[in-house]
């Protein structure tokens, strides 16, 4: 008898009792050796199944199951996925860490930032020797909303700075996304850390009261580290961005438009996969 999921949390422990008692196996056995599902499925239920959350330490569980990962190839299965939890749930212990990280114009890490993205976006041909300051109205080039950039990564912090600067690393592609034509451009800064937000709020997703980590999925089969990460979130921001032009949408759909998107994005990653470049063009 298979194990079946219930809409109701007040049947689990009954579940899983008699669940037990007529497979032999523990509930994280009967996931882990369902075959059917996809692997990011059974990763995703065993996370159901242990309440799994950021506030829950995995170390535990991981070192009672690298104990047992050599006495059967379920138990090694076992310990794959609880090391996989475990290690997203201390991605998101850095990620949030990053994120309530305050921007200053103090901090020398940050400065450097700020150069690296001046440089690369702000002065954009070869005569511009301009330096860098903190005051200035040319950060609203880049889509900033004033001349002090501080002031805009109160929501994302350091993240939204790092992620800034990330896409700038190739400068070529991120130019084009800072220099479009008016009435099609949007605030190139401003929709970056919109967008870094985005995947923040999808590590970690609250529906209805029930908490789902909708990019456990992803993480599932790629590696869950910072890197891939950002990986991710260029990944995103460029489908978003392709979405904008395909819209030929104005400043002033940037809201509607943003729901719509981040509505395909939420079931790209409910499809127990990888998210996939192009989950824009799938609109059901």
């Amino acid at each position: 008898m298979p194990w079946l999921p219930t809409s109701s949390d007040s049947f689990r422990p009954l579940q899983r009792t008699v669940n037990s008692f007529l497979t032999g196996k523990t509930e994280w056995e009967q996931i882990v050796a369902n075959r059917t599902l996809p692997f990011p499925q059974r990763v995703q239920d065993v996370a159901k199944s242990i309440d799994f959350n950021a506030n829950k330490s995995m170390d535990e569980e991981v070192d009672r199951a690298a104990k047992d990962k050599t006495k059967s190839q379920l138990n090694n299965q076992i310990y794959t996925i609880l090391h996989k939890l475990n290690l997203y749930q201390k991605l998101i212990e850095q990620i949030d860490d990053i994120r309530k990280t305050k921007v200053t114009d103090t901090d020398e890490e940050h400065l450097k930032l700020f150069d690296l993205i001046w440089s690369r976006l702000v002065t954009q041909s070869n005569d511009d020797h301009d330096e860098r300051k903190m005051i200035s109205k040319r950060w609203t080039e880049i889509g900033f909303q004033g001349k002090n950039p501080l002031t805009d990564f109160r929501g994302m912090g350091l993240l939204g700075l790092q992620a800034i600067e990330y896409l700038s690393r190739d400068r070529t592609k991120c130019l084009s996304f800072v220099n479009l034509s008016s009435p099609n451009d949007y605030s190139f800064a401003i929709g970056v850390i919109n967008v870094v937000s985005w995947l923040v709020h999808l590590l970690e997703y609250d529906s209805s009261g029930k908490r789902s980590h909708p990019l456990l999925s992803h993480f599932a089969v790629y590696p869950c580290n910072f890197d891939e990460f950002f990986r991710l979130f260029e990944l995103v921001f460029q489908e978003w961005h392709q979405y904008w032009i395909d819209q030929n949408a104005s400043i002033m759909e940037f809201e509607q438009l943003s729901r719509v998107f981040r509505a395909q994005l939420l079931r790209e990653c409910e499809q127990y996969r990888p998210i996939r470049p192009n989950f824009r063009l799938n609109s059901s």
